[in-house]
């Protein structure tokens, strides 16, 4: 049945003559939901939870705190000093009062009148969380206390459970005594139709049910979690960058693929098919490259139903920021943005090929038309886009990967950016789907890198020639990335440049200043650094041999300063 059938069945229940019931359903379906909404509007009712019980003693008190709150409050006083002479052995603090706990049956009688003021009405007591009892909790007890409960005139039990979730002990114990224990046992096998529609609310409902629709699960719970993902990302992200070419649509649909491969499916690529040699070899590309995850979720889970193909260059972030919940606001905007510029109407999976076509078209020539002003990043989702379509289509895009990252040089020189280092100016190939256009991104990155040193020995060289010493952060940034440089053309630049400005070092004579000196030091260590990280033995010694050979002069302050830099004192 239905999660929703459950109200029925406990209507009904109250009024047949079976003492004992079972609710059975898997977790997340939605069991103890429809119970709470069915007790909210029963007055004689008392609900326990199994949740870590370690025996009977633990559950008869509950019961009996249960009712005593929900008994009159002149009940208590009247028969407190009746229910004080049946109290035992254990001491318990209830509301002030100094109590000991009865036996159930003792507790009952007391306050029959009160809670069965009117013939005909029972004490409905359920038992929740089987499954999640206690290891010291013997099933055989917990059957043992329905049983005791159900024999008293006036007291219905009902146990819900998730039997599928019980170990292999205490799935047998509960399958020997259960028709014993059980008088009716009704299986929950679906949750409530409305059910997702109420938690997503219905415009996510609207874009997400189709897919659903596709795979069987029954956990409420992912729709709950996807419900919160959602609007964690919406929160996060504003509402202003859903437009016509990125839709709330493709989020939502994202946002679930997320949630629903990561909960459902542990993150397993289980809608793979192994039947070929040819799937396998599929299957790798799925498996192994970078890319391919986000590939997976967009054929197999969203069925590659984006409004907007553009916008799998978000799903790889997006599918990020649930797995581990750390996200980049700026570079997920940044590539939002560059969709949304996009010039032409989205096309997707339901295009024709005319449209497509003409995609792949329009792209080359907005690439023949470039000025260098155009964001790097909405080009290369330009172009990564059209060579997707262009695979699809088994047609040649009309241009060259050379002549792509020739027509981009004006971007690059453009683009740097000194107050950043040279990793953070990079462009981010996370958000490129087409091997080609990432072949491409990393030539590009390779453009940005050399250009980025470039500019920043430029800066250094000018102030150096200007005397300027204390504009030295650019100096700083040089010294911060030698670590970083790992390309033999690229320090092989570095070094020549140092070479030819006789490495940039203002020979600190006569009068200095404490800019021009702090230069010198920076200088010093910047050397050091280049010998320790890029293995060039002796490398700071010929530096050394250099700086002397030039200070011979009578200056007895400049031979004292490059003792203090040389630590020859």
């Amino acid at each position: 049945m239905k999660a929703d059938h459950i109200h029925q069945v406990l209507e009904d229940f109250i009024s047949s003559k079976y003492q004992k019931i079972l609710i059975d359903g898997t977790w997340g379906i939605g069991k103890t939901k429809y119970i709470s909404d069915f007790l909210e509007n029963h007055t004689y009712s008392c609900y326990v939870s199994l949740f870590g019980k370690r025996d009977t003693d633990s559950i008869i008190h509950e019961i009996y705190f249960s009712i005593i709150e929900q008994a009159p409050r002149g009940s208590i006083t009247k028969h407190f000093r009746t229910i004080r002479e049946t109290m035992k052995n254990l001491d318990v603090s209830f509301k002030g009062l100094s109590l000991s706990v009865p036996l159930i049956g003792s507790l009952y009688k007391t306050l029959e009148k009160q809670l069965l003021r009117n013939e005909g009405n029972s004490l409905l007591i359920i038992f929740d969380d089987l499954e999640r009892k206690h290891d010291n909790l013997d099933i055989k007890e917990v059957f043992g206390i329905l049983d005791s409960l159900s024999k008293f005139k006036g007291i219905k039990v009902v146990l819900v459970a998730a039997t599928d979730q019980l170990n292999e002990k205490n799935k047998t114990t509960f399958n020997e005594y259960k028709e014993k224990a059980i008088d009716r046992h009704y299986e929950v096998s679906e949750y409530a139709s409305e059910a997702p529609a109420q938690i997503l609310k219905n415009d996510v409902w609207q874009v997400v049910k189709i897919l659903v629709q596709e795979f069987n699960f029954n956990n409420l719970r992912t729709f709950e979690k996807i419900n919160m993902f959602i609007n964690e990302v919406v929160n996060k992200l504003g509402e202003d960058i859903f437009k016509e070419k990125f839709t709330k649509a493709d989020l939502y649909k994202m946002c679930f693929a997320s949630v629903f491969f990561n909960v459902e499916h542990k993150a397993k690529m289980i809608l793979l098919e192994e039947d070929n040699s040819t799937s396998k070899i599929r299957n790798g590309v799925y498996k192994e490259s970078e890319s391919g995850e986000i590939e997976y979720l967009y054929r197999y889970i969203l069925k590659c139903s984006l409004d907007n193909q553009m916008s799998k260059n978000v799903f790889r972030y997006i599918n990020d920021w649930f797995k581990t919940g750390t996200y980049s606001k700026e570079e997920i905007l940044t590539i939002v943005d560059a969709i949304n510029s996009y010039e032409e109407t989205p096309h997707n999976f339901f295009s024709s090929d005319q449209e497509i076509l003409s995609v792949i078209e329009n792209c080359k020539r907005y690439l023949c038309s470039l000025k260098g002003t155009e964001n790097i990043n909405d080009v290369l989702s330009r172009i990564s886009t059209a060579f997707l379509w262009a695979e699809v289509m088994s047609v040649d895009i009309g241009i060259t990967e050379d002549e792509i990252v020739k027509k981009l040089s004006k971007h690059v020189v453009n683009m740097i950016d000194l107050t950043k280092g040279s990793y953070q100016n990079q462009v981010s190939t996370w958000n490129i789907e087409s091997e080609r256009a990432i072949r491409i991104a990393n030539r590009v990155n390779d453009d940005i890198i050399l250009e980025y040193f470039r500019q920043l020995l430029g800066n250094i060289e000018l102030h150096y020639l200007r005397g300027k010493y204390d504009e030295n952060h650019y100096l700083k940034q040089l010294y911060d990335s030698i670590i970083s440089v790992k390309e033999g053309d690229l320090r092989e630049a570095i070094l020549k440049c140092l070479k030819e400005h006789q490495y940039f070092f203002p020979m600190p004579s006569g009068k200095i200043t404490e800019s021009q000196w702090y230069w010198c030091r920076m200088i010093n260590k910047l050397i050091k650094e280049i010998e320790v990280h890029w293995d060039m033995e002796n490398y700071h010694c010929k530096f050394e041999e250099y700086i002397m050979g030039k200070a011979v002069s009578n200056d007895k302050m400049l031979k004292n300063r490059l003792s203090y830099l040389f630590e020859k004192k």
